[in-house]
């Protein structure tokens, strides 16, 4: 530095540490430490800042060792440029504790002459303006040159110093270069700045590759948990990847594929050599590759994984036949239904009840019969729940959402091959080993129920497509609502295939048929509805009388629909009136014409008289007969025919208003 420099400097410092007066040559920068440190630190004394003890500062270290690590070789490497120049290289943590150094023995030892060694405090408020503290407090580089210095002690000494940032912007420390005056270069700045960006940068990929294993180890992990097998290779046939389950589909030990030709394990079909030369990706095609040897047969899945320079790797995912078919079934199964699921006492669901565990327990095919609304699918699927196949599939056709040109392909399932579509199994396949429920089974084409037919004489299918037959082990339970004595009188059902699928026959009687069902049904509906909206449903009287004098044409269907709207309407108030009520349907499955007025059956007129007559005679048969102008033998068949009991008409006169008319 030059003399007038020196002097001026000085004159600067003097003129501040006796008269509090800034000079102009003095930098912005050194100003403002000077101004932090005038009230807490003397210029005069000689340094004693506070240090750590060994303990602490091996705790320190240890909790530093990381970022410590990668500061070394820096460290080491400015050292080598600077040796025999009087001078040492120190670094920092963010607080400007000393962790390490390096340096020419003659400068460590007079650094320890005034108390400064690792462990110690080279913050700005314990050795006054010097260039780590700066660095530090500012979070810029800086250099501290000679009278700079707040403290007499280092106006022999020249510092440069940098911060050193993690990814984030955080401070982690700094590292720094002291020397002699006489000896200190302006190139010392560039130096520690050059040097800090180097810890930052190898710090920076250190934890991006620590991050990358971390998430290769957890793909990894991931890839080898999956039911799939993966196997990937890149554009020289080398296999990159290959987890467990691909190992075990091609019964080749993992670590003999992985850094293996494929060629040398596996051979692909013709039409996948194909797609791969083309790079058409392929899904879920049924494959059977030549594995050393041995013919393997599983679904096969292409993916092309490209770069900016084009293809880098292919990716096939391999899934056994037999656990895709399993994952499918779990996925299309529908849930588990119990037989107390069809609530009602009457005696006609109590005998539905009873004729269906006998079904459940039987092999055979079961038609459920009935009104549309009346249940049949609850019906199939807690036969199925309490059949010995509860634990396989129970797979849904819904014969009449299927378009008559689709039924075939989607009952039977379809065989394509690379670039003729996607190839999917047959719903028969999909219910292997469980229930395969017919919906309206009316509406299956002629075409179809031959399908059918053929499978319950041969218990085997045969994918549209495909040469090789496929024994599936599936029960068949259909629905129908429709009069198929009749559809098969004019050739439109086979009867063939009524008198198999006929071995159970259910019917479900209709809601206007089990009227005493009527109040535990709509408690039943009234419950599910208050847990959806979240507070209690009742009716009143006036609108009870008005469900119970509807003849329910569309069955327990109809009055799920309008207790729903009715509580839709009615909210937030918890009693459902009249008013709420939709518009009731007035047509019946007995073939009313929607424009005929609602007319009681002659059954509910036969029904209400004698409730009458049993109300104003107590429940005296005779009284009862004469009041009707009936035998009393005709008037106890009606009576058990409907299943009235007189029981509680004959207690006492005063319990004729809790009867319901």
């Amino acid at each position: 530095m030059d003399r007038a420099i020196k002097e001026q400097l000085y004159d600067a410092w003097h003129a501040f540490i006796t008269r509090h007066i800034v000079m102009p040559q003095v930098r912005p920068i050194i100003a403002a430490s000077w101004r932090r440190c005038w009230a807490r630190v003397d210029p005069y004394t000689s340094l004693k800042p506070p240090r750590l003890s060994d303990q602490h500062l091996f705790s320190m270290q240890v909790n530093y060792f990381e970022l410590m690590a990668i500061a070394r070789p820096v460290m080491e490497d400015i050292y080598q440029y600077i040796e025999n120049s009087n001078s040492a290289v120190l670094f920092t943590n963010s607080v400007g504790y000393l962790l390490d150094w390096v340096g020419d023995p003659g400068m460590l030892a007079t650094l320890e002459s005034m108390q400064i060694e690792p462990g110690t405090l080279l913050a700005e408020s314990e050795l006054g303006t010097n260039a780590i503290g700066v660095a530090l407090l500012e979070r810029e580089p800086v250099q501290v040159v000679g009278y700079e210095h707040f403290c007499q002690p280092l106006h022999d000494f020249g510092w440069a110093a940098a911060p050193v940032f993690d990814i984030s912007g955080k401070l982690l420390g700094a590292l720094g270069v002291v020397t002699r005056v006489s000896n200190f270069h302006p190139y010392a700045l560039g130096m520690v700045v050059a040097g800090a960006r180097a810890i930052e940068a190898q710090r920076q990929s250190d934890q991006l590759l620590e991050e990358q294993n971390s998430q290769l180890a957890g793909i990894n992990a991931i890839l080898a948990s999956i039911n799939e097998g993966i196997l990937a290779w890149n554009t020289e046939g080398i296999v990159i990847h290959a987890n467990p389950t691909a190992a075990e589909i091609l019964k080749v030990p993992q670590e003999s594929l992985m850094g293996a030709h494929l060629d040398a394990f596996v051979k692909f079909p013709p039409y996948v050599l194909d797609a791969l030369h083309r790079q058409i990706p392929v899904s879920d095609l049924e494959v059977q590759l030549s594995v050393l040897g041995e013919t393997v047969s599983c679904l096969l899945s292409l993916q092309y994984v490209r770069g900016r320079r084009g293809l880098r790797a292919i990716l096939a995912v391999l899934r056994p036949l037999k656990s895709l078919r399993e994952y499918v079934q779990r996925q299309v199964g529908s849930p588990t239904f119990d037989l107390q699921n069809l609530i009602g006492e009457s005696p006609a669901i109590r005998r539905v009840r009873r004729l269906a565990r006998s079904a459940a327990a039987a092999r055979g095919c079961v038609l459920i019969r009935g009104e549309s609304g009346t249940g049949k699918n609850l019906l199939a699927r807690a036969i199925h729940y309490h059949s010995p196949r509860s634990h396989g599939p129970f797979v849904v056709f819904a014969c009449t959402a299927v378009p008559s040109e689709l039924v075939l392909p989607e009952l039977l399932g379809v065989e394509r091959g690379v670039g003729e579509g996607i190839s999917h199994a047959s719903k028969f396949e999909l219910a292997d080993g469980g229930t395969l429920f017919f919906q309206d089974v009316e509406a299956l084409p002629l075409e179809a129920q031959s399908v059918l037919l053929n499978y319950l004489e041969l218990g085997i299918i045969q994918r549209i497509g495909s040469r090789k037959p496929i024994e599936v082990d599936v029960r068949i339970i259909a629905s129908s609502s429709a009069n198929l004595e009749h559809l098969v009188a004019e050739g439109n059902f086979r009867a063939d295939l009524f008198y198999r699928l006929s071995l159970f026959e259910i019917v479900l009687p209709p809601l206007r048929e089990r009227k005493q069902d009527l109040e535990l049904l709509i408690e039943q509906v009234l419950q599910r509805l208050a847990r959806q909206l979240g507070h209690p449903l009742s009716l009143s009287k006036d609108t009870l009388a008005i469900l119970r004098a509807h003849s329910w044409p569309g069955n327990v269907r109809e009055l799920e629909s309008v207790l729903t709207r009715a509580a839709v309407q009615a909210s937030p108030s918890q009693i459902i009136m009249p008013a709420h009520l939709p518009p009731l349907q007035t047509s019946t499955d007995a073939g009313v014409p929607m424009w005929m007025p609602n007319l009681p059956r002659l059954e509910e007129i036969e029904r209400q008289a004698i409730l009458q007559a049993a109300q104003q005679c107590h429940g005296n048969v005779s009284q009862m007969a004469r009041l009707l102008g009936v035998g009393r033998t005709t008037l106890w068949r009606h009576l058990r025919r409907m299943n009235i009991s007189l029981d509680s008409y004959r207690e006492d006169g005063r319990r004729e208003s809790g009867v319901s008319l």
